[in-house]
């Protein structure tokens, strides 16, 4: 009797387990199905001013950067100027050994003096064979000499002629080697070409200065330091938003807190490519009045490019919001037309997404300047409006995050090995 009394039971035990399994499995999967849906990340409109900026990365030069050479060869004999020094235009920095070229000019000087006795004598042999042509033509017409000694004497006249020009020719000659070897003693005293400071000096007492067909670089010397300008590259993405005059500041790494003001002087149209990246040097004038910049160092560069007062912004993350279209599409358009209408193309407008019930809709907009944080935006929109900038998706088979119980190991989905110590 127990026996048939206990069959009824398992039977009923065994329906009731069968029901609480099926409905925890509905349940389950409707939680999970719910929890697949997209969860919409919001903010709101806002009002404010936004600056559009380019960003770029220079070094500090003077305006005027003169490099000094020579342009003879020799051993240095005297330095005048070192590291800093303030200098003059025409002052003296080094003086060669001049020996060799005091030398050199009086050689020259003595073949000056040599071609001009020359000169002398060949005059002197000219105005006697000019004398003797002359008689031999008298003679010549009286019958007393022959036709072939008239001509000889003749053109004595005419070699003799000849050699007092070329005699001129070599005076002409030996006065450009000595004005030559006078031009290189005075080049043997380097002299300053611009009023400034020295700022490098590459040659020390007794070193050998040769000159070849590249002047050796003895210094350089800065012109005024309170006026200096910053050579920045500037990417070719953002070389189209620079204009002359464009207000600029920069700072520099010895002075952290201090920002330092410019202005665009110049858009250099020569590129530069360097590892495929195409950039064109903008210069920016530079008042350095407290010099405190030096030569040289790098700045970091801001170029104010454009500037809006009290305009409508949205966060930069809403305009690259773009959602999948994994719904067939209900107006009988294909899903690629409904992406491309999402996106704005075609009307010169960009695209942001606002919630629209339980889904979202896209509410096209004019775009403005960005700070790469906001942009601007016009007609569309209004302040305080909740947009849509990201959305939040539960993965399949993951655990929803309000339930602890199922929360996910580290490293891994719930129920995955994820990362586990070892032997500890």
């Amino acid at each position: 009797m127990s026996e048939q009394r206990s069959a009824p039971r398992l039977k009923l035990w065994i329906w009731l387990a069968i029901a609480a399994i099926a409905l925890s499995v509905g349940a389950y999967r409707l939680f999970f199905r719910k929890s697949e849906a997209p969860r919409w990340v919001t903010a709101k409109v806002t009002r404010g001013d936004v600056t559009q900026v380019v960003n770029a990365t220079g070094t500090i030069q003077p305006l005027l950067l003169s490099p000094v050479g020579s342009q003879v060869s020799g051993i240095v004999y005297k330095l005048h100027a070192d590291f800093n020094d303030t200098v003059k235009q025409g002052q003296v920095l080094v003086e060669l050994d001049p020996a060799l070229f005091q030398t050199a000019v009086k050689s020259q000087e003595a073949n000056l003096a040599s071609a001009q006795a020359n000169l002398i004598r060949t005059k002197a042999d000219a105005q006697n064979a000019s004398r003797v042509a002359e008689r031999a033509r008298a003679l010549f017409a009286k019958n007393y000499i022959s036709a072939a000694d008239r001509d000889t004497a003749v053109a004595a006249e005419q070699s003799t002629a000849a050699s007092v020009q070329a005699a001129e020719a070599g005076i002409k000659l030996a006065q450009a080697s000595l004005d030559k070897a006078r031009l290189d003693l005075k080049n043997s005293v380097i002299l300053s070409p611009v009023d400034g400071v020295v700022i490098s000096r590459n040659v020390e007492l007794g070193q050998a200065v040769v000159a070849s067909f590249q002047a050796p670089n003895l210094f350089q010397i800065a012109g005024d330091l309170r006026k200096m300008q910053v050579l920045a590259s500037v990417d070719e993405a953002d070389i189209g938003f620079l204009t002359v005059g464009a207000s600029a500041e920069f700072t520099v790494d010895s002075f952290r807190g201090k920002r330092f003001r410019a202005k665009v002087a110049q858009i250099r149209n020569a590129a530069q490519t360097v590892q495929n990246v195409v950039t064109y040097v903008v210069v920016l004038d530079v008042d350095n009045g407290e010099l405190l910049l030096r030569p040289g160092m790098t700045a970091n560069v801001k170029v104010v490019v454009a500037d809006r007062k009290d305009v409508l912004l949205v966060p930069n993350a809403a305009l690259r919001f773009k959602p999948r279209l994994e719904r067939p599409a209900s107006d009988g358009a294909k899903p690629e037309n409904r992406e491309r209408r999402s996106r704005g193309e075609g009307k010169g407008k960009s695209s942001i997404f606002v919630p629209d019930g339980e889904g979202i809709r896209p509410v096209f907009v004019t775009v403005g300047i960005s700070d790469g944080l906001n942009t601007e935006i016009g007609e569309g929109l209004s302040e305080d409006q909740v947009i849509v900038v990201d959305s939040q998706k539960t993965s399949s088979g993951s655990a929803p995050t309000g339930n602890p119980m199922n929360a996910p190991r580290p490293g891994g989905a719930p129920g995955g090995g994820g990362m586990r110590r070892v032997g500890m």
